[in-house]
């Protein structure tokens, strides 16, 4: 789910005439999204940060955009502990990651949509091996699990109608996409 995130971030920037590198060292702004989800993963994402906070001081960098679920759930810390953070994007914010980065040296803090939902018209830039692709049928979930706190992170339950999936499934297999697989916090939901 955070790599269609990603895509679509990667979608928006190319649309409006970003050029995206791979190589942390060669960008202007760099972006990390995160996964708040379990331990391990916050911790791989606080690491992230911090590696790409580094690239301020030694690299190109002038300006640092932290994504994701780490920031639904710790937006306030971050910016707190981790001066070098210029921007925050929650998870129904990444459709506007160009205005966030072309907002100069303010803190921008974008219009949060609670219902937000990408679809077949959201831009995307492909990640994936040439044949494959995600394809997120839903977003959040409706269910309260003592052990879960995705309904926080990401909001509760959003589908797509299933002609804006099968018209994104079609997009993707006139790209080339031999296997699509679906994604969803509760795809039975």
């Amino acid at each position: 789910k955070n790599l269609v995130d990603s895509e679509v971030m990667l979608g928006h920037l190319r649309l409006k005439g970003f050029r995206i590198t791979p190589r942390a060292e060669e960008a202007e702004v760099l972006v990390v999204n995160t996964c708040g989800f379990i331990d391990s993963a916050k911790k791989e994402s606080v690491e992230a940060i911090l590696e790409a906070a580094a690239h301020k001081q030694t690299g190109k960098c002038r300006k640092l955009v932290v994504a994701g679920c780490l920031v639904e759930r710790y937006r306030d810390e971050l910016l707190a502990d981790i001066p070098e953070i210029d921007a925050c994007l929650g998870t129904r914010d990444i459709e506007q990651i160009a205005e966030v980065i072309g907002a100069g040296d303010r803190l921008f803090e974008p219009e949060r949509d609670p219902d937000y939902l990408y679809d077949e018209h959201s831009p995307r830039l492909l990640t994936t091996p040439k044949a494959t692709a995600y394809l997120k049928i839903s977003e959040g979930c409706d269910h309260a699990c003592a052990f879960c706190i995705i309904p926080r992170l990401r909001g509760g339950q959003r589908s797509r109608s299933i002609e804006s999936v099968v018209a994104e499934a079609e997009q993707l297999v006139a790209q080339g996409i031999l296997e699509i697989s679906l994604v969803g916090q509760d795809t039975t939901d």
